[in-house]
C-alpha cells in the first residue's frame, strides 16, 4: 500500500483499484460467478435474497474455489491487510446481481458499522471490497459514497457531495464500512454483477449465515496456508495474527 493510497483512504474513506482482475483471471472469475448464479437461481432453498431490486447469492466462496481465492487476492488483499492490521479475517461475502430497470434501490443511505453509543471515527472495524464483473457507469446501479463521512459522528444531512463508484469489469474498489453509502437504482438495460468481500478483525464474528462450511475449514487446515486459515476463522480468538 502506497503512502498516497493511505492518505486518500484516511481522508475520503474509499479507494479505487482499477484493473484488479484482467484477461484470463477476470474471465475465470466471471465464469465461476456465472456458474454460482445458475446453481443459486435453480434452487430457491439456497441462502440469499430474491427481489425485484436485487438477487443476492449469499456466500459465493462456497460455490467455487476461484471465488474463495479472491479473499486473498495478491494485490487487493495486501491493501486490506495494511488497513485493518495483521488480525484481519473474513466477515461475509456476497454476489450481488442487480436487474435492469430496478423499481427502487435495494439499499438506501446507511453505515455498515453502526454501533450505537460508540463513537469510533478513528477505529477501522471493517473494510469492504467490491469486484466489478460488469461495466458500471452512473446509470447501472453504482454504489454511492459520501467522501469523508466515515469520520462523522452523525449521518450527513446532505448527500450532495456523493460520488458514484463506477468502473470497468475487473476494477475493484474498497471502503471503510463506516462511510455513508447507498446503492443507486439500475436505470439501464443491463445487469450489474459484483462480488463483495467484507473483512474485519479476527475477534469479530462472521455475520450469521456466513460461517465457513466444514468443507472449507477442512481444506484450509489441509492447505497449511496461514492466510487462508486465518481469513476463515481458524485460530485463537484474541491472539491470532499473521506473521510480519
Amino acid at each position: 500500500m502506497t503512502d498516497a493510497q493511505r492518505v486518500a483512504f484516511d481522508e475520503q474513506g474509499y479507494l479505487s483499484l482499477p484493473g484488479a482482475l484482467v484477461g484470463a483471471a477476470l474471465a475465470q472469475v466471471q465464469e465461476a460467478a456465472a456458474q454460482a448464479e445458475a446453481l443459486w437461481s435453480a434452487d430457491t432453498s439456497r441462502l440469499g435474497a430474491r427481489s425485484a431490486a436485487l438477487d443476492q447469492v449469499q456466500a459465493p466462496i462456497e460455490y467455487d474455489d476461484r471465488l474463495l481465492e479472491l479473499l486473498w487476492h495478491p494485490t487487493v488483499f495486501p491493501v486490506v491487510r495494511a488497513l485493518l492490521g495483521d488480525d484481519v479475517a473474513m466477515i461475509d461475502n456476497d454476489l450481488f446481481l442487480t436487474p435492469p430497470r430496478t423499481p427502487q434501490t435495494h439499499a438506501g443511505w446507511h453505515h455498515d458499522v453502526g454501533m450505537q453509543g460508540i463513537y469510533h471515527p478513528k477505529s477501522l472495524l471493517m473494510v469492504k471490497v467490491f469486484y466489478l464483473l460488469t461495466d458500471v457507469d452512473e446509470t447501472r446501479g453504482p454504489t454511492m459514497v459520501v467522501p469523508g463521512s466515515q469520520r462523522w459522528e452523525e449521518s450527513p444531512q446532505s448527500v450532495e457531495s456523493a460520488v458514484a463508484m463506477t468502473g470497468k469489469a475487473g476494477d475493484a474498489y474498497l471502503f471503510n464500512c463506516r462511510i455513508y453509502h447507498c446503492a443507486a437504482n439500475n436505470d439501464s438495460d443491463h445487469w450489474r454483477r459484483v462480488l463483495i468481500y467484507n473483512y474485519g478483525h479476527f475477534w469479530m464474528k462472521p455475520w450469521q449465515g456466513y460461517e465457513p462450511s466444514a468443507r472449507l475449514l477442512a481444506a484450509a487446515h489441509a492447505s497449511g496456508d496461514p492466510v487462508r486459515k486465518q481469513l476463515l476463522g481458524i485460530g485463537d480468538a484474541y491472539g491470532q495474527r499473521l506473521a510480519a
